[in-house]
C-alpha cells in the first residue's frame, strides 16, 4: 500500500496543522509518515483527531483513500458471481450458490441489497432495450445432488476441479428461460440436448455456445420460441461467445483447440476470433485475439503480430475487413478497450517487463501513457470519455484504480476498509454511463473458500464523513487490540526474543541469495537443484547442525524422471521434543529462470532464522526444511508430508514463506498467508515487536507448499509470502532476478520467522477433542484433551457469542469446566497456560448447541 495523498496536490499544506511531526509538517503529513513506517496506531489517531477538527471536509479525500475507499459502497452478498448491469444501468443481477443450486438475483442498482425478483437458474443477460432477460435453468436430478454433496465433502485443494465436473453435468441439463423484466412472466425455449454456456441476447434472438452430447466441437447456436436451435459457426475449434454488442446485432467469439488450447489452426499458427452478424449469420475470422466492442457496439478493437509487430486494431462492426492500425510497434499488447464512440482505445503495453496502460486515438494519433506503476497494469476500461478503470497486479490479486486522462490522477476504486487484511479483486463490470461498478472481490481476505463477494460502488457518491470517521476508529480499535494481544503473548519471552533476532545479518542473507541465484536455474530437471542441495546441507551444518537430504524420485508430467531431495535440519526440543514445528520454504525455481524472488528469497530468510536459532534450542522441536520440487507440483512438500505422517510426527504448527524479497518500493511490507488465525496472528506480533517488517494478511494456501501441510494436518499454517500476494512481475520469469530483491526486507523475514518459532515452541500448541458433554438449564459441560506440553498449569476459558467469543473468560486447572448462564450459540473457546506464563497460541473452540 503506497500513500495516497500525494494525488490531493496541494491540499495538504492548507490544512489542520499541529505541533506532531517535523517543523511546519501539518498533522495529515505526519500521520502519513507514521502509515508509511507501519505506525498505525499514530496514523490512526492523528486522523480522528483531523475529522473531530473544522479542517475535516477538506481532509476527508485523503483519509479516506489511505485507510480505505473514497466512493460509497455496497456488499450486495458476500457468495456471489457474474454481476452485471442492465443496458440502462437502473438494474443489476448477480449468481449465487453453486452446482444445481445456482440462483440468480435480480435488483435495483441504487444501493438495495434485497432482490426484486430471485430466478431459479444462471447465466442471465439482459436484452439490448433491457425489457427481457434470458437464463439457464436445470430442473432438481438426484445425480447432481449427489455430485455436489461429494464436492462438499471434499479438502477445499480438491473442491474446484470437482465443482467444474458438476458445472458441465449442469450446463447439460439446462433449458432456456426467457422472462420479461416488467411482469415476470416467463417462456422456456427449447434449446435441446445441447450443453449451454455463454449466453447472449441480441435483438430478437438469443445465441449460446453449445456442445453436442457425443463430444462434438462448441459451436454458437441462434435459439429463438417456437423453434429448434440453429447452428451458426462450424469447424474443427471450440467456439466461445465472448460479448455481443449494444444494438445486439454482432456476437464476438473466441476460438480454442478442443480440451482448452489456444485456437487458430495447428502447429502454432496465429490465434483467431469470429464476429457473427445476428441478420444474417455470417461468420468473419478474424487473425488476432483480446476483442472486445465499443459502448455504441459499432467498433470493435483486438490485437495482432506481423512479424516482430504488435499491432492495436480497430474495425467497424459493419465492415470488419477494413480494419485500421491504432497502434504498430515492437512491444508487447494487449486488452484493447474502446471509448463508447470507438474515437479513442485503451490497451495495455509492456515497454520493459511490466505491463502500463496506454491511450492513443482511433487514428493512431495523441499516444499517451497512462500508468508507470512497478507491477503490471491491466485491463483497462473507459467509463467516459476521459476516465478510464483499470487494474494493479497479478491475477490472484488485483485491486482497482481510477484514471483521470487530462490530469493522469490516479485513485484507488476498491479496498477492505481494514489495515491488516487485504481483498483480493476479480472483476469489474461498470454500468454504460460509467457511474457505477460492480466488484467480485473477496473483501474477507478468504481466497480459499469457493465463495466470494459481489460489491456496487457508486462513483457519484463519497464516502460520508461519518461513515469515515466510524471506519477509522474500527481500525484503530483493532489495531490496538492486535498490538495489546501480542505484547500479552510475548511477554514473558520478549527479552530473550530480542536478544536472539538481533543477530539477524543483511549480508549473511545477500550471501545466501547470491549463491543460489550463481546456480540458475533450480528446477528438478536442471544442474542447478542438485548444487543448491548440496550448498543447504554444507550450510545448514556450518550452522552446527547435522543436515539430511531427504531424497525421492519424481516424474514430470512430460514424462522426464529422476531423483531430488529436501534438504532438513532438526534442532531438537529441550522440553517437549516430540512436538515439532517447521519452518519451510522451497528452494527450486521454475525452469526458464533463476527465481531470485521465487524462492530463493525465502530460502535465505530460512536459512538466516535457522542461524539465529542454531545456539538456541526451544521447548518443542524445530524442523527447518528446504523442499524441493514446488514448482514441479509440490513433490518435496508433499513427500516431506507423506514421510511425517507415515513417521507418526506430531507436527503442531507449520510456516512457509515463498516469494518475499521483492523490491516493490521503499517499504518493508510483506503479506501473512495462512490457514490458523492464531499463527496469523503471532507473526503479526514478531514483526510489530521484533523486525522492521510491515506485515497484511490473507488466507491463503492453495497451490503452495503451504497446501501440502492442510491436507494432512489442516489449519496449522502461517507463513510470509508476496507483496501484496502476488504483485512481482517477474513471477515465473527469466528476469526473477537478484537485482530487483530487497535484502534487507528478506533479513526482516528472517528476523520474524525466527521470533514467531520461538513463541510457538514455547507456548501450548492448540488444544483437541474439545466437546460439549451436556447443555441444559442454561449450564454447558464441557471436556477436552489434557495438554500434551509439560509445565502447563491450567486453562483459560473464554465464552460469548459469535461476535465477541471471548466476552468472559475464567481459569481452571483441570481439562474440564462448567459454565452457567449460557445460551445457544455462544462459542466457547480454551487454550493452555505454561508455568512460565505463556498462553496457548491458538483457540480451540465449540459452539454450544
Amino acid at each position: 500500500m503506497k500513500t495516497l495523498l500525494a494525488v490531493t496536490g496541494g491540499l495538504l499544506a492548507v490544512l489542520w496543522s499541529s505541533a506532531a511531526g517535523q517543523s511546519g509538517e501539518t498533522a495529515l503529513q505526519s500521520a502519513s509518515r507514521a502509515w508509511e513506517r507501519g505506525d498505525y496506531v499514530t496514523a490512526l489517531t492523528t486522523y480522528l483527531k483531523v475529522l473531530d477538527s473544522p479542517q475535516s471536509d477538506e481532509a476527508l479525500e485523503p483519509i479516506a483513500l489511505q485507510t480505505g475507499e473514497l466512493y460509497h459502497s455496497t456488499e450486495l452478498t458476500a457468495d456471489g458471481a457474474a454481476p452485471a448491469f442492465s443496458p440502462d444501468g437502473r438494474l443489476l443481477l448477480y449468481e449465487t450458490g453453486i452446482g444445481p443450486a445456482r440462483l440468480t438475483r435480480l435488483l435495483t442498482a441504487d444501493g438495495s441489497t434485497k432482490p426484486i425478483a430471485e430466478l431459479p437458474g444462471f447465466g442471465a443477460v439482459f436484452s439490448p432495450d433491457g425489457s427481457k432477460l434470458a437464463y439457464l435453468s436445470v430442473q432438481h436430478r438426484q445425480e447432481l445432488t449427489d455430485a455436489q454433496a461429494a464436492v462438499d465433502r471434499a479438502m477445499p485443494a480438491e473442491r474446484q476441479p470437482q465443482q467444474d465436473a458438476v458445472n458441465q453435468m449442469v450446463a447439460g441439463l439446462a433449458r432456456v428461460i426467457v422472462r420479461d423484466v416488467a411482469t415476470g412472466r416467463e417462456t422456456p425455449i427449447d434449446a435441446g440436448t445441447l450443453r449451454k454456456t455463454a449466453l447472449a441476447y441480441g435483438a430478437g434472438r438469443i445465441f449460446f455456445s453449445g456442445t453436442g452430447m457425443d463430444g462434438d466441437p462448441t459451436q454458437i447456436y441462434e435459439v429463438a420460441e417456437g423453434r429448434t436451435p440453429i447452428m451458426r459457426t462450424t469447424g474443427t475449434l471450440d467456439k466461445v461467445l465472448l460479448e455481443i454488442n449494444a444494438t445486439g446485432t454482432a456476437l464476438l467469439f473466441t476460438t480454442r483447440l478442443p480440451g482448452g488450447g489456444r485456437g487458430g489452426g495447428q502447429g502454432g499458427s496465429p490465434a483467431t476470433f469470429g464476429l457473427l452478424s445476428a441478420a444474417d449469420g455470417r461468420v468473419t475470422t478474424i487473425t488476432g485475439s483480446a476483442p472486445s466492442f465499443s459502448g455504441d457496439g459499432a467498433s470493435f478493437s483486438y490485437v495482432t503480430r506481423e512479424g516482430t509487430e504488435h499491432r492495436v486494431m480497430i474495425a467497424s462492426t459493419a465492415d470488419p475487413a477494413g480494419a485500421a492500425i491504432a497502434r504498430k510497434g515492437s512491444e508487447r499488447v494487449d486488452a484493447p478497450a474502446l471509448s463508447h464512440d470507438g474515437s479513442r482505445v485503451a490497451f495495455q503495453m509492456m515497454p520493459k517487463e511490466d505491463w502500463e496502460i496506454y491511450v492513443v486515438n482511433r487514428d493512431g494519433t495523441g499516444e499517451s501513457r497512462v500508468t508507470r506503476e512497478i507491477q503490471h497494469d491491466v485491463l483497462p476500461v473507459f467509463l467516459g470519455p476521459d476516465r478510464i478503470l483499470a487494474a494493479i497486479g497479478e491475477p490472484r490479486h488485483r485491486r482497482s484504480h481510477l484514471y483521470d486522462l487530462p490530469s493522469m490522477k490516479r485513485t484507488r476504486l476498491f479496498h477492505n476498509n481494514t489495515v491488516r487484511t487485504i481483498a483480493p479483486e476479480y472483476s469489474w463490470t461498470p454500468s454504460s454511463d460509467g457511474t457505477k461498478v460492480l466488484i467480485a472481490a473477496e473483501r474477507d481476505g478468504d481466497t480459499v473458500s469457493l465463495e466470494r463477494g459481489v460489491y456496487l460502488m457508486d462513483l457519484s457518491k463519497r464516502v460520508a464523513g461519518a461513515r469515515l470517521r466510524a471506519r477509522v476508529k474500527d481500525s484503530l480499535d483493532a489495531e490496538e487490540a492486535l498490538r495489546a494481544k501480542g505484547k500479552r503473548l510475548y511477554g514473558p519471552v520478549a527479552s530473550e526474543v530480542r536478544q536472539v533476532v538481533a543477530d539477524a545479518s543483511v549480508e549473511r542473507v545477500y550471501g545466501y541469495e547470491k549463491a543460489l541465484f550463481d546456480f540458475d536455474s533450480k528446477h528438478v530437471s536442471q544442474p542447478g537443484n542438485k548444487l543448491a542441495a548440496s550448498f543447504l546441507f554444507d550450510t545448514y551444518k556450518s550452522f552446527g547442525y547435522a543436515p539430511e537430504y531427504q531424497p525421492f524420485e519424481y516424474r514430470l508430467r512430460n514424462g522426464q524422471a529422476g531423483q531430488t531431495a529436501n534438504v532438513l535440519a532438526t534442532l531438537r526440543g529441550t522440553v517437549n521434543p516430540e512436538l515439532i514445528y517447521v519452518a519451510s520454504s522451497h528452494y527450486d525455481s521454475v525452469a526458464v529462470g533463476p527465481g531470485a524472488d521465487d524462492d530463493s528469497s525465502g530460502t535465505a530468510a530460512l536459512l538466516e532464522a535457522a542461524r539465529l536459532l542454531a545456539g538456541h534450542p526451544q521447548p518443542a522441536t524445530i524442523v527447518f526444511a528446504s523442499f524441493t520440487g514446488e514448482e514441479a507440483g509440490l513433490l518435496g512438500s508433499r513427500e516431506f508430508v507423506r514421510r511425517a505422517v507415515a513417521d507418526r510426527w506430531h507436527v503442531a504448527g507449520a510456516l512457509n514463506n515463498d516469494m518475499i524479497g521483492w523490491a516493490n518500493d521503499f517499504r518493508l511490507d510483506n503479506t501473512i498467508r495462512y490457514s490458523n488465525p492464531g499463527i496469523r496472528d503471532v507473526q503479526h506480533a514478531a514483526a510489530m515487536q521484533f523486525s522492521n517488517l510491515i506485515t497484511y494478511d490473507a488466507l491463503y494456501y492453495k497451490g503452495t507448499d503451504a497446501a501440502a501441510y492442510y491436507e494432512a494436518y489442516g489449519d496449522i499454517v502461517g507463513g510470509i509470502g508476496s507483496y501484496p500476494v502476488l504483485g512481482n512481475p517477474h513471477y515465473h520469469q527469466p528476469h526473477d532476478i537478484l537485482e530487483t530483491m530487497n535484502h534487507q526486507l528478506i533479513t526482516e523475514v528472517a528476523r520474524t520467522t525466527a521470533a514467531t518459532l520461538m513463541l510457538l515452541a514455547s507456548s501450548p500448541s492448540r488444544l483437541k477433542d474439545l466437546k460439549v458433554d451436556s447443555f441444559a438449564r442454561g449450564t454447558a459441560v464441557l471436556s477436552w484433551s489434557p495438554s500434551p506440553e509439560k509445565a502447563v498449569t491450567g486453562y483459560i476459558v473464554a465464552y460469548g457469542p459469535a461476535s465477541k467469543p471471548e466476552a468472559q473468560q475464567v481459569r481452571v486447572t483441570k481439562p474440564s469446566a462448567a459454565l452457567t448462564g449460557v445460551q445457544p450459540g455462544t462459542v466457547v473457546a480454551v487454550k493452555a497456560v505454561n508455568a512460565r506464563g505463556l498462553e496457548g497460541w491458538d483457540w480451540a473452540k465449540v459452539t454450544v448447541k
